[in-house]
């Protein structure tokens, strides 16, 4: 059994998702990695341990985050480490898609036929937990009984999600370490692919990189990236 956090980052026109997939079996040493991270920032930052860690809001400076202010370039440094203290998660992998806003379900149903491939190599099953204030219900209940696919050789192919259990997780981020930590990870994304002035002048234009040995390859193989990143 696996355990998928799913969070997506968006601006005007782009869409991206990052599923974070554990072992439901190492979900207390994960927890427990998590958190020692958010002590160790604490001890030396400050950084309150209920704090709810987002991407955009934290490297916008934003919040009252700790006792003290944590200028910008403090918190580019803390993202960074964040993303590389995910890819220590135990037997994490980390599936991600970026596409044009307008195809978020779009991209959302390809990321999930990733995940189906990926419990099927493993031989498990995942649960899929996403952040609160979204729907993807009807779309998956749907792909779990109907999902034709485009054959290798013309036709299609009918590939039901039988390796996605139960309707989708919602949680409220504020409450779940690991949505924040996917949150993170599609933020990275996003602006590896779609860099700011001011992400670059943070130098975190290439952060996503931090993630690159636990990066699901396989999951799209037309990557001109070769990171394996889903595209629509």
């Amino acid at each position: 059994m696996h355990l998928v956090y799913i969070d997506d980052s968006k601006d005007e026109k782009t869409c991206c998702f990052s599923a974070i997939i554990l072992p439901a079996a190492l979900w207390v040493d994960a927890l427990d990695h998590l958190l020692a991270f958010r002590r160790a920032i604490k001890a030396s930052h400050g950084v309150y341990m209920q704090l709810e860690m987002h991407a955009t809001d934290w490297l916008g400076g934003r919040g009252n985050v700790a006792p003290q202010t944590i200028v910008r370039s403090e918190r580019a440094i803390i993202f960074r480490k964040a993303l590389e203290h995910i890819a220590l998660l135990p037997e994490c992998r980390i599936i991600n898609a970026h596409g044009r806003r307008s195809q978020e379900l779009m991209l959302f149903e390809r990321m999930c036929n990733r995940i189906q491939r990926n419990m099927q190599v493993r031989d498990s099953r995942a649960m899929l937990i996403s952040d609160e204030g979204k729907n993807f219900d009807s779309l998956v209940r749907r792909l779990r009984r109907y999902n034709p696919i485009p054959g290798r050789f013309g036709g299609t192919l009918a590939r039901p999600l039988d390796r996605i259990i139960e309707d989708v997780v919602y949680r409220d981020s504020k409450k779940s370490l690991f949505i924040q930590a996917a949150d993170f990870c599609a933020f990275s994304l996003l602006r590896f692919e779609s860099p700011t002035p001011k992400i670059e002048k943070l130098g975190l234009a290439d952060s996503f990189l931090a993630l690159d040995h636990v990066l699901e390859k396989r999951a799209f193989g037309g990557d001109p990236r070769k990171l394996g990143i889903i595209r629509c």
